[in-house]
């Protein structure tokens, strides 16, 4: 009977502590509101009389505590940063709610537009990334793809500059020799050759000086000496110099012996994406790096980049019986549409191709005409970007077939690594994008 009242007793007593504590619990949550409110309250005041130097603290204290007003305080006090031009502590509760997916489009903007006001570009482009990702605002589209394209240009006295990949040692030629300029269009190596190769990964390049070519180093040194007698050298790829000798191109090493004297052609390019393009008795064939036949000697003329070879992205151009067809590594047609003329691919990006009427336009890799033929003249796209001929002069376009670099040049090369070489009136120049996307 005792252990019945015993057990009653104890039920009793955990009802009695359980609802104790709900009460607790109840009142230190309205306590919390209240003390919440009476912070936004006087944060308010200050606010409406444009103190924000006071109205912001309580803001910030005030969402110390955590209650469902949180995100309408949160908004007050970043109006209050804006309207007080505290622009970090509004960028710091932006870029939280964007990695919450929780911004607004107007947040998103206001944050872009603070970066680009600060000249923090690459911030900008970030954020507005993020935007496009997260919401369907044609808005931030505009303001990303309006900043996207910015650029500063650099016109040197050279009379031509090679395009490279990487663009820190470009080959340039001043009129009567040949150097090596970095990507601001200063002399990296002196102008001393009458011919100059752009450098390959390893930073070995070939130049010819007094009669006799050279295998350099980045910093000018001598690597390497021909004593065999080549005649001309095409480029230098990842492990050969591509050097003719009596009549023909074939494979070298840095001594400029030849070590694949079974393999010798008319013509040859570099080598890219594990295989290049050879000629042999006016017709092409592509062979991969190890010399083995991918594409027998059939083709009547291969499309050649700007850096040399007729791959970018496992894609090149090639013509057969009168078109130009799109084809991968392997030799297989991609598409089965045939062009009248067309371009090699600079990269993973749309290529040029032209009409019977030599108007230019440009393919996506599945073949769809994505814009239409209507330039005299185009690269194929590297980088979002195209340059175009209209008229006289050259400008680049968007992939969206938007001008965003003016027709004022005459001549352009596409861009790579965020630089592309340009022929202004009064010279050779180099055209720096600020926003860099790989």
């Amino acid at each position: 009977m005792k252990s019945k009242r015993f057990m009653l007793v104890a039920v009793i007593f955990v009802v009695l502590l359980a609802g104790w504590y709900v009460s607790i619990k109840k009142a230190s949550g309205a306590e919390t509101v209240k003390k919440q409110n009476e912070l936004v309250e006087e944060a308010d005041a200050l606010a409406a009389k444009e103190l924000y130097v006071r109205a912001i603290p309580l803001y910030e204290e005030a969402l110390v505590y955590t209650t469902d007003s949180n995100t309408e305080i949160e908004d007050k006090l970043l109006a209050s940063y804006l309207v007080y031009g505290q622009s970090s502590s509004y960028i710091s509760i932006i870029e939280t709610r964007a990695a919450n997916g929780t911004a607004s489009e107007e947040e998103y903007l206001t944050a872009a537009q603070l970066y680009l006001d600060s000249g923090s570009l690459e911030d900008a482009m970030a954020i507005l990334k993020t935007g496009m990702a997260q919401l369907d605002s044609d808005a931030i589209e505009e303001l990303y793809e309006k900043n996207r394209y910015g650029y500063t240009i650099r016109l040197t006295s050279y009379e031509d500059i090679t395009p490279t990949s990487g663009n820190s040692l470009m080959p340039a030629y001043d009129g009567e020799k040949w150097g090596y300029v970095d990507s601001s269009g200063r002399v990296s190596i002196g102008f001393l050759y009458d011919a100059a190769t752009p450098f390959n990964s390893s930073g070995l390049a070939v130049v010819s000086y007094e009669g006799a070519y050279y295998v350099i180093t980045s910093g000018g040194a001598r690597y390497g000496v021909d004593e065999t007698g080549v005649t001309d050298v095409f480029a230098v790829t990842e492990n050969y110099v591509l050097a003719q000798a009596d009549g023909y191109y074939s494979y070298y090493n840095y001594d400029f012996e030849c070590v694949a004297k079974n393999y010798q052609y008319d013509a040859i390019t570099a080598n890219a994406c594990g295989v290049a393009a050879v000629q042999k008795d006016g017709e092409w064939g592509i062979i991969t790096d190890s010399g083995a036949a991918v594409v027998d000697f059939v083709l009547e003329d291969v499309a050649v980049n700007s850096l040399g070879a007729v791959y970018s992205d496992d894609a090149a151009m090639v013509k057969l019986d009168g078109l130009w067809y799109l084809i991968d590594t392997e030799g297989n047609k991609i598409i089965e549409t045939g062009y009248a003329d067309a371009k090699a691919p600079e990269s993973d990006g749309y290529i040029a191709v032209a009409d019977e009427s030599g108007m230019w336009g440009f393919i996506d890799r599945q073949g769809n005409l994505v814009i239409e033929y209507q330039y005299l003249d185009a690269c194929s796209f590297s980088e979002h970007l195209a340059a175009v001929q209209v008229g006289t002069d050259w400008g680049y376009i968007s992939e969206k077939n938007e001008l965003v670099i003016d027709q004022f040049l005459e001549d352009a090369m596409p861009f790579h690594n965020g630089i592309a070489q340009a022929k202004f009136v009064d010279g050779e120049g180099l055209l720096t994008l600020k926003y860099f996307e790989e």
